[in-house]
């Protein structure tokens, strides 16, 4: 045996202390662990732990994983601020680690795959691309792969490493950046896109199947946000009915094989990807995009009849909240007035939208019930939570931006049916004086 094999079995071996019942056991292991990190080449033995596919028991493999995601972090910056901790990674081994890490996160069962990509993403923020060039060009490689899993994990790696251009102040360098993972990204992400649509279509009654597909498409549409964000790309601008095509096909796309009619908290893989699209819409919307102008009405339909057909539990609020967000950026702008101008149109909006999801629900009183002061808190103007009734108030006054008069009439209206309703009923009907009281707010 190697000095080297040695070394990484006594890692083994270590890994496995760590998961110990004993808290002595894994205080123990935890300090060998710490002054490990500090050693050279410690990384590149934790890495070999993390491929071997002859470790009997998945959680070392899986704390391996953690581990040198926790060494990445900590370490691999050496112009952090908060120093690297006294962990010691040499140019030779992050080579070796940068060469080596896709092939292993495409390799490595679902969890471990979920720390890796963790790591490149980790590692990505201090090299890419400067210093990790061909990092893109790897990860797109893998779009071609047959397992729907590989595909999905290297998306989310990919969208892990592209949040950082969106929220961000405009740069050169930054500039710079996003046209260097356009050129080599824009293409391949809407061909894959396209196909990943192709089998979906194919695949329409195996959820096992169709589950990592919605997920890549999910995936996708983040991508999608965050090239997007800080100026529509001539790509995306040249391509744009193919895109809004695919978006369309999936706001209208419904399949009871990916639908849990019992599931009242947990969105479906359509729901998720739905929510991604009109996040999208929204970015295009706000932005005020001229070559987008052409595809509202449309979308404006397809949200309003999605959001029409939305149950009113927990698993529906995201795709419920960025919907009305949607609707919200649109009818406050005189550019889009001729939208929304009809009388019977404000109507519905208020009795439709606005009234149902500002009523408190069953899920509500639940939440008051377990934590009345993070629900209140919740709920107050002002708080970083985005309640279906917040985002419902904030399309009001939206509306009463071009059509105060009529909002306000058929508001006024409304508000004297439910507070007469709570006066018959008080105790029962307690629910539509709180709904008056914030449609009025």
């Amino acid at each position: 045996m190697t000095q080297e094999q040695a070394a990484v079995n006594q890692l083994r071996t270590v890994l496995s202390q760590t998961l110990s019942p004993d808290a002595a056991v894994r205080r123990s292991a935890e300090r060998h662990l710490d002054q490990a990190k500090k050693q050279p080449g410690h990384p590149l033995h934790v890495l070999r732990i993390v491929a071997s596919s002859d470790v009997a028991d998945a959680s070392v493999r899986q704390a391996a994983a953690v581990h040198f995601k926790n060494i990445v972090k900590k370490g691999w910056d050496e112009d952090a601020e908060h120093g690297t901790d006294g962990i010691v990674i040499s140019s030779a081994d992050r080579r070796t680690i940068k060469s080596h890490l896709v092939e292993l996160m495409c390799t490595v069962p679902p969890q471990i795959q979920a720390q890796c990509s963790e790591s490149i993403s980790l590692v990505a923020k201090v090299d890419f691309p400067s210093k990790w060039d061909n990092l893109l060009p790897e990860l797109i490689q893998k779009f071609n792969s047959p397992d729907p899993n590989i595909v999905s994990g290297v998306l989310v790696t990919i969208n892990a490493i592209l949040r950082r251009f969106r929220y961000v102040q405009r740069s050169d360098d930054l500039y710079r950046d996003i046209l260097y993972v356009l050129e080599r990204l824009q293409a391949p992400l809407l061909t894959l896109f396209k196909t990943t649509g192709k089998a979906v279509d194919a695949l329409a009654n195996d959820p096992a199947q169709l589950k990592p597909r919605f997920a890549s498409l999910r995936s996708v549409c983040r991508i999608f946000y965050s090239l997007n964000w800080q100026d529509l790309p001539e790509y995306f601008e040249d391509h744009m009915a193919e895109w809004m095509e695919e978006f369309a096909k999936y706001l209208n796309y419904r399949n009871p094989a990916l639908e849990d009619e019992d599931e009242e908290t947990e969105p479906s893989p359509v729901d998720v990807l739905q929510s991604a699209i009109v996040e999208n819409l929204n970015l295009y919307a706000n932005k005020d995009e001229e070559p987008f102008l052409p595809f509202l009405p449309n979308f404006t339909t397809l949200v309003w009849n999605r959001l029409m057909a939305l149950s009113s539990f927990p698993k529906h609020d995201t795709l419920a909240t960025t919907s009305i967000r949607f609707l919200s950026s649109l009818v406050g702008k005189l550019m889009h007035k001729s939208l929304f101008q009809d009388p019977a149109t404000l109507r519905e909006i208020i009795v439709k939208i606005v009234i149902p999801n500002i009523m408190i629900r069953e899920a509500d009183e639940e939440r008051f019930e377990d934590d009345p002061q993070e629900f209140i808190l919740g709920d107050m103007e002002g708080s970083d939570t985005e309640s279906r009734r917040k985002v419902s108030q904030e399309l009001l006054r939206a509306m009463c931006r071009q059509f105060e008069a009529e909002t306000t009439s058929i508001c006024s209206e409304h508000v004297g049916t439910m507070l007469a309703e709570f006066s018959a009923d008080p105790a029962g009907k307690w629910t539509a004086k709180d709904a008056a009281i914030h449609l009025v707010l």
